[in-house]
């Protein structure tokens, strides 16, 4: 049947209700495309994290979920081997290198869109200088006013001066070429000044408010699942993920069986040992993410007292007996990688690391344990290996036994809780210990200064090494405004560690990641952080 059109005010009004109906059409398909368009990341972690401070993070998994929440004035570009600018666009030296400008990129704001100034980033180091918060104070130990912020005689560090809202100055007590490494940190990220004074010693602790200027922002954090959501203030890099789910499973068997269903796109929490079963019933490919980070484990000696405080000769020989591929296999696997020196090689420029390479060999070692005075470990008394309590630890605890044992040294071995572990050690009651590192910073002089220093007051030469013509190189190489030369300051001291034997480099971590093939511009930089803003989930055929 024929309608006759409507004319007058019933037009007008066919004519309005459709372009409403229009309008609701258009923003329903919208919504769907942009729904469509957003996709969800799972990641499994094995362990809890206590705490989403950077102020305070030391675990793997707090470093991981800190670089999504977090960003720093400067980062590290491993493939042209300089630093950048992230919440600074631009920073400038005088020629002294005493004194450091920061400009901060305009527009910059926290998850809840406040304003990033340089207030907060003089804040956010100046919490880093509060031992109530942090351990990590040495970082800023050369800037003016440090120590007596460390030592609570004063609120504020002079050297630490917020010139306007977009320009931080820093004044350094010495030269310090060096400093942007430091700078780059992920300890000295910038946290919201307002947000971190309001909730005091609890900030970044579960149920407080986190507030940075990372990708993703906190939205959620359970017993078992962290939420993150993209940052809509966040304008360098416009992730492609909507949001991060990371789930705290530490079981290997239920971890396989969501893998392989599909239900978690990374593993980011399981051991080297870790397999996957292949079969026909799991859900897709996928793929195995090996990295070497700046995480090193070595032995240390006592040279505070006997036997090996003058016997270098009695060091070598236990170096060379001990074969360090072993222990990496039965250890770690593919989870780590044998060092030629005690730098890793990421730290040095081409052709450095074989200069330094130390092989293993039973007939050297009983050489060299002949010519210091103990020819197949006679007249020496047994020897205390130290290991905090650990599986891990105490498997290659027996193994450094076993293979010492072989070229007729004695040793007894000694666990220690975690929590007594560095008073022994400093105490000097064992000959010898394990010792581990994680960079703070990737740069030769953040391993070189803090475990073999004499110069600097940061608690962690445990060895007791002293070696005045080593802390001169250190001091050069801090001096050194030319990268290149500076580098070579580093191959010298690194050799002379080398000679004198104060650790004996093992191995070097390597970072394992599972990824599910549709995982795309997965990377990790070398302190093991992973960049999620570049990471996308390519859409299923």
């Amino acid at each position: 049947m024929w309608r006759l059109i409507p004319q007058g005010k019933e037009l007008r009004y066919w004519v309005g209700l459709a372009a409403i109906i229009g309008i609701v059409l258009i923003t329903f398909v919208l919504s769907v495309l942009k729904a469509s368009g957003e996709s969800s990341l799972s990641i499994q972690i094995a362990r809890q994290p206590s705490c989403l401070d950077p102020a305070r993070m030391y675990s793997y998994e707090e470093k991981l979920l800190d670089g999504a929440l977090y960003d720093g004035l400067l980062k590290y570009n491993a493939e042209k081997r300089c630093f950048e600018g992230e919440l600074a666009e631009r920073w400038t030296a005088d020629k002294s290198g005493r004194t450091y400008t920061f400009v901060l990129r305009k527009g910059i704001r926290f998850h809840d869109g406040s304003r990033v100034t340089a207030r907060d980033v003089k804040y956010s180091w100046e919490r880093v200088l509060n031992p109530k918060i942090s351990s990590y104070g040495y970082l800023l130990q050369n800037v003016v006013g440090a120590q007596e912020k460390l030592g609570g005689s004063c609120r504020e560090v002079k050297g630490i001066e917020a010139v306007d809202a977009e320009t931080l100055r820093v004044t350094l007590k010495e030269t310090d070429w060096t400093f942007p490494a430091v700078v780059s940190s992920p300890a000295l990220a910038v946290v919201n000044q307002r947000v971190a004074e309001k909730m005091g010693l609890r900030y970044g602790h579960r149920g407080t408010r986190v507030v940075g200027t990372g990708p993703f922002r906190l939205a959620k954090w359970d017993k078992g699942t962290i939420l993150m959501r993209r940052n809509r203030f966040f304008t360098r890099l416009r992730p492609s993920l909507s949001t991060l789910r990371f789930h705290v499973i530490s079981d290997p068997r239920g971890t396989r069986r969501l893998f392989e269903a599909g239900k978690l796109d990374i593993l980011a929490g399981v051991s080297s040992q870790f397999t996957l079963s292949d079969s026909e019933g799991s859900s897709g490919g996928y793929t195995v993410f090996r990295k070497p980070v700046l995480g090193i484990y070595f032995l240390g000696f006592n040279l505070r007292q006997g036997p090996f405080s003058d016997n270098v000769e009695l060091r070598r020989g236990i170096d060379q007996a001990i074969d360090k591929q072993r222990i990496k296999e039965q250890l770690l696997g593919e989870g780590g990688k044998t060092l030629a020196g005690f730098l890793p090689p990421e730290l040095l420029s081409p052709g450095q690391e074989a200069e330094v390479k130390a092989q293993f060999s039973k007939e050297a070692a009983l050489k060299s344990l002949d010519k210091a005075g103990f020819p197949y470990g006679l007249r020496l008394p047994p020897l205390i290996y130290a290991y905090n309590d650990s599986p891990g630890h105490e498997m290659a605890a027996r193994l450094i036994q076993e293979q010492l044992g072989q070229v007729g040294i004695d040793v007894n071995l000694k666990k220690i809780p975690w929590h007594r572990y560095q008073t022994e050690i400093r105490a000097g009651n064992v000959h010898f210990f394990r010792l581990g590192w994680e960079a703070d910073y990737p740069e030769a002089g953040n391993l070189l200064c803090n475990i073999f220093s004499g110069r600097q007051n940061v608690g962690n030469n445990y060895t007791g090494y002293s070696n005045a013509a080593f802390d001169q190189l250190l001091q050069q190489a801090r001096s050194e405004p030319d990268p290149a030369r500076r580098a070579e300051i580093y191959h010298r001291a690194n050799q002379m560690i080398g000679a004198d034997l104060p650790v004996i480099p093992l191995f070097q971590r390597v970072a394992t990641f599972y990824l599910r093939e549709k995982i795309k511009g997965f990377d990790v930089d070398l302190l093991g952080r992973v960049d999620f803003s570049r990471i996308r989930k390519a859409p299923r055929e």
